[in-house]
């Protein structure tokens, strides 16, 4: 089985959430081929790159703290994007990430010339690992004017070519729209009308209309912590729903048997008390504390960031002037 993660900007907290059931119920789900767009292509680096849970959750919350200061966020020409995201790659991927991802990692890119989709997978260092991800997200005007290269050729965010890419048959796909993606939102709504956006199943409703603002204007704190706690119930919905959550013994077993886990269901012992007892923890759908923990520091962060700025309007400076000027008269 293959994952695949739709490029999704600040929505990508859907996909930590994700991430995080799969790295704690269905790890071995992360040993096969993950592709992804943009922001999907940076939740698969880590995944492959075994960062743990709570490096996950902070590299999604170190592009959120870059963005956040500067009024209209992304489109503030004062932010730098490429760098934010160059900054963040660097302090978390490992030096051999680069060895990791060959192979593993499918990184969809739009190449400029002839606006065409190509799908990588081959990088000799760990710097182009670094430029192949950066071409993924690089959106023309709001990144910069001139687009990365890679191998010498210049690329750019693959939403204008494959969201959603898929290598096989056997691609579990991911996406924060509510759809026709593999896991998603469902919404409670009509389900009448469908966008296909660059192969991402969108349905026309009131809530992906939401969630479109949300990817280039980071949520509200709240509507984050929701966001990645429906990642994290959609993926361990169905991981519950095609028998995913294994115990060990019956992995080794199906690993013998079929490379193929979205047929194995686990034939060899269906009664086994420790899928079952597995199974049963994973239905209270906790999420990690050490996300938690993570998910508080950065929201205390946010707080006294937007303290700081609501604190420099006008009338607060000349408020701090009027109390101060008895101090300079004297």
């Amino acid at each position: 089985m293959n994952l695949s993660f739709a490029g999704c900007g600040f929505l990508g907290v859907y996909h930590v959430g994700a991430a995080v059931c799969f790295r704690t119920h269905a790890p071995h789900l992360l040993r096969g081929k993950i592709t992804g767009a943009s922001a999907g292509a940076l939740t698969a680096v880590c995944l492959l790159c075994d960062l743990s849970i709570a490096e996950l959750t902070s590299a999604y919350f170190h592009l959120v703290n870059g963005a956040n200061p500067y009024t209209f966020g992304l489109f503030n020409p004062l932010f730098d994007l490429q760098k934010c995201i160059k900054e963040g790659l660097q302090k978390f991927l490992p030096e051999d990430a680069h060895e990791r991802c060959t192979g593993k990692l499918h990184i969809s890119l739009t190449r400029v010339y002839d606006g065409k989709n190509v799908i990588v997978s081959q990088y000799n260092s760990r710097d182009e690992l670094i430029n192949a991800l950066l071409c993924a997200c690089f959106i023309p005007m709001i990144s910069g004017v001139l687009p990365p290269r890679f191998y010498g050729v210049r690329y750019m965010d693959s939403g204008f070519s494959d969201n959603l890419p898929t290598l096989d048959e056997h691609t579990v796909t991911v996406s924060p729209f509510c759809g026709e993606s593999d896991i998603c939102p469902r919404d409670d709504s009509w389900k009448m009308f469908h966008l296909n956006w660059t192969n991402t199943s969108i349905e026309i409703s009131k809530k992906n209309f939401s969630r479109f603002r949300g990817m280039f204007f980071a949520p509200e704190q709240d509507v984050m912590m929701k966001m990645c706690q429906s990642g994290f119930d959609d993926a361990l919905c169905f991981l519950q729903r095609n028998i995913l959550i294994n115990c060990e013994r019956c992995l080794t077993i199906s690993y013998a048997n079929d490379d193929n886990f979205m047929s194995q269901h686990t034939e060899d012992d269906p009664e086994c008390e420790k899928c079952i007892e597995k199974r049963n923890e994973a239905k209270e759908g906790f999420m990690p504390e050490s996300v938690l923990n993570v998910f508080e520091t950065n929201f205390r962060m946010l707080s006294q960031k937007s303290y700081l700025l609501s604190s420099c309007t006008p009338e607060n400076l000349w408020k701090n002037l009027q109390r101060l000027s008895p101090w300079f008269i004297a």
